[in-house]
């Protein structure tokens, strides 16, 4: 498993996004932390969704990558999420909304999002 610590927020969406992950899990102390996940979705441009859900201790994946935010909270994401082509998440800005979605924004001015 990769382990990184996130040393601090370089933009207002990670912020954003720290605190709402924060009180996500603060909400579920069950949970070892949140994990972003990758499925299959033939309906939205790039061929995939984006998921997020709350992952137990014994779900963890040795492959996962642990990333630990400022606010102690932890974010695993699967490999397959960082490396999916062009869609992939490496270089991304993820941000949760209002309503707790996960909202990316791909590297690159014409690369499509996801929700």
């Amino acid at each position: 498993m990769l382990h990184r610590s996130f040393a601090g927020a370089v933009h207002d969406e990670a912020d954003n996004a720290t605190k709402r992950m924060t009180a996500l899990l603060e909400a579920t102390p069950t949970a070892a932390g949140l994990r972003i996940g990758m499925t299959n979705d033939w309906g939205s441009p790039t061929g995939f969704t984006y998921t997020l859900n709350f992952v137990a201790e014994a779900e963890v994946l040795e492959d996962d990558e642990r990333i630990e935010l400022p606010t102690r909270a932890v974010l695993f994401v699967e490999r397959k999420a960082l490396w999916a082509g062009e869609g992939g998440l490496l270089g991304a800005t993820l941000d949760l909304d209002s309503n707790f979605n996960l909202v990316v924004s791909h590297k690159g001015a014409d690369a499509p999002g996801s929700r």
